[in-house]
């Protein structure tokens, strides 16, 4: 792997962590090229977020079909305290996917009323995004300091720093649904190894419901989720030089009840070409050939503990709304 740079930033408590753009950009190419080249297309759901993409999905996540968000805020509004009472003792909290950090200012504020200051490691893809979402909480929280990480998780997981404090690490948001069974385990079971016993894992999980619900979350009337799943083409076109025509794609997102999952489709409208000039490559699309962006698989409490037993992990608590839609787990290591 190549170096990191470390920049300081002149902001009080505040450092980050930067892979080298020269990085970035080759794993971006290369993912485009191995996804495109497949008989059923992909391109990765991590390349969503760049500046673009986080502004698209924070309105998603103000739809009014789009609970995931609210009803997810309402648990940690209800629980913030009990969660980080759990724990029993100081702590630094480390977050993959931060995004604007909305949910994590509850447990921080939590936290600081046990502990006069807190040290928070956020990590996400998008650079630009983090810088702004680091400084905001810094300008309204004084007993803060961050080392922010801008890398994808598996870059990031080696260089997280280890405060004195045991750590809280966070993934939430309902991102283990973008993981099929075997890479949730994977992910689980990397962060479980670099979790000592006092550590724990809080990790918040999507819960199967009625598919014309889930359906309506990722099909809004307004096509904001539409706008963001075909701006990773136009970040395509951006970034590599692409040709696509993005009036030329339809978004759709089904529920596909045999994998227990939403998959975000790009379906294309026609015949085409698409020419992307940085790396030389031409591909064809048939009309309704699509290509596949992301899974968001829905759980029962039953598939996610036995994802948590083969990542090495256990439940210690777990917290739920009202209508039993979403959860929020604390996990600690399992004694084996």
């Amino acid at each position: 792997m190549e170096e990191l740079q470390v920049q300081h930033w002149p902001t009080p408590h505040l450092n980050l962590i930067e892979l080298p753009r020269s990085h970035e950009e080759r794993a971006f190419s290369q993912a485009v090229v191995d996804g495109l080249s497949k008989q059923q297309k992909t391109l990765p759901c991590r390349y969503f977020y760049d500046l673009a993409g986080s502004k698209l999905f924070e309105q998603i996540c103000e739809l009014p079909e789009y609970y995931l968000t609210r009803t997810e805020q309402k648990i940690f509004e209800d629980n913030s305290t009990d969660i980080i009472d759990a724990l029993g003792h100081e702590l630094a909290i480390v977050e993959f996917g931060s995004g604007n950090s909305i949910k994590t200012r509850l447990l921080i504020n939590a936290a600081l009323k046990r502990q006069k200051h807190l040290h928070y490691i956020p990590v996400d893809i998008s650079s630009s995004f983090l810088k702004a979402s680091s400084h905001a909480l810094l300008g309204q929280i004084d007993e803060l300091s961050i080392t922010a990480i801008a890398a994808e998780y598996a870059d990031a997981l080696p260089i997280i720093p280890a405060p004195k404090e045991p750590r809280l690490f966070l993934f939430i948001g309902s991102n283990i649904g973008n993981f099929n069974r075997a890479e949730a385990v994977s992910f689980m079971t990397k962060i479980r190894k670099r979790m000592d016993s006092k550590d724990r894992l809080l990790i918040s999980f999507d819960l199967v419901k009625a598919s014309h619900i889930l359906e309506a979350a990722y099909n809004d009337a307004a096509g904001v989720t539409a706008a963001f799943n075909k701006n990773l083409l136009a970040r395509i076109n951006r970034e590599l030089g692409a040709t696509f025509s993005i009036s030329e794609f339809d978004h759709f997102a089904p529920f596909v009840q045999e994998h227990s999952r939403i998959e975000m489709r790009l379906i294309s409208k026609c015949p085409q070409y698409v020419y992307i000039n940085n790396l030389q490559r031409e591909f064809s699309f048939e009309q309704g050939e699509y290509i596949h962006t992301e899974d968001s698989h829905k759980y029962t409490f039953q598939s996610f503990a036995e994802i948590c037993r083969a990542a090495g992990l256990e439940i210690q608590n777990q917290w739920l709304d009202k209508q039993k839609w979403f959860a929020v787990a604390l996990l600690k290591p399992r004694e084996i």
